[in-house]
């Protein structure tokens, strides 16, 4: 996979993790991006150990908020790709497709955009 991919993939991996919960990452979360970042996004297991590292790592209040601010500073139109690829990946996915709706708010939260500016993609 090419540096750039790899890149976007991490962002996805990393709007979905913080999409998932607010805290740490548990057992659950850590298998839903697992599962995501190896069918769907055929990372290579290296690959997926180094980034699940990296967001165990962001535990504190602080980080969190560090990282939602990194995907926030995004263009409009990056945050607006980033959402409908996750939403993409979700629907492809048993355990997250029926949570859609409840996905769907997270994400608008995480990068700051209204339901209405993703309607279109999630529905």
């Amino acid at each position: 996979m090419s540096a750039a991919l790899t890149a976007m993939a991490a962002e996805v991996l990393l709007l979905l993790r913080l999409s998932l919960t607010d805290d740490a990452i548990g057992p659950r979360e850590a298998a839903v991006l697992d599962r995501i970042a190896a069918k769907c996004l055929q990372l290579s297991p290296g690959e997926i150990s180094l980034l699940l590292r990296s967001f165990e790592v962001q535990s504190t209040d602080r980080e969190i908020m560090q990282a939602r601010a990194g995907l926030r500073q995004a263009s409009y139109t990056r945050r607006i790709i980033l959402a409908e690829t996750l939403f993409s990946l979700a629907g492809q996915d048993p355990e997250l497709a029926p949570r859609s709706e409840r996905l769907g708010v997270r994400v608008c939260d995480v990068l700051g955009l209204g339901a209405d500016e993703v309607a279109h993609l999630s529905g």
